[in-house]
């Protein structure tokens, strides 16, 4: 009877941990269909970057891009590994946590990526576009939380 409800204890931290992520992800754009770090260029586009910016962009986003498919590819297929592993009809809560543990790193390296390339792109913009950049993220931020009544995962 301990063991059961030790391996059920086990399971449901492991499906927590999973929700947890997903909730996560959907907060940072980095959702699991995304590609890691393209979609910034969408809100780049209202800093009104001059042509020497643009194309300073595109070559940084270019010598990326096979790095973020790369890591794309890599946190989809983990993802896919989690769901397989989670929905069987009796998940083993170990297979369930090291798959869960392999999508939260290939997501951190995600993070990462996109961090160092946003920190390449504002090392090209003007004081007054890095504010403009600053209260965007801001106001998603804020979008996001009143859109999910909370205000985001702790720490951060």
């Amino acid at each position: 009877m301990k063991k059961l409800a030790i391996r059920n204890s086990a399971l449901a931290v492991a499906l927590m941990f999973t929700l947890g992520v997903t909730l996560a992800s959907a907060q940072d754009g980095s959702g699991h269909h995304k590609m890691g770090g393209f979609g910034m260029m969408r809100g780049l586009s209202r800093l009104n970057l001059t042509d020497a910016q643009k194309n300073d962009v595109r070559q940084i986003m270019d010598a990326k891009k096979a790095t973020f498919e790369s890591l794309h590819q890599q946190a989809s297929a983990n993802w896919d590994a989690l769901q397989t592993v989670s929905e069987s009809s009796s998940p083993e809560p170990a297979a369930v946590g090291a798959a869960f543990l392999k999508l939260k790193a290939s997501r951190q390296a995600l993070r990462a990526e996109r961090e160092g390339v946003m920190q390449q792109i504002r090392s090209i913009l003007t004081t007054d576009q890095k504010n403009q950049l600053d209260t965007m993220k801001q106001e998603r931020r804020q979008r996001f939380q009143e859109h999910m009544g909370t205000d985001g995962p702790s720490g951060r």
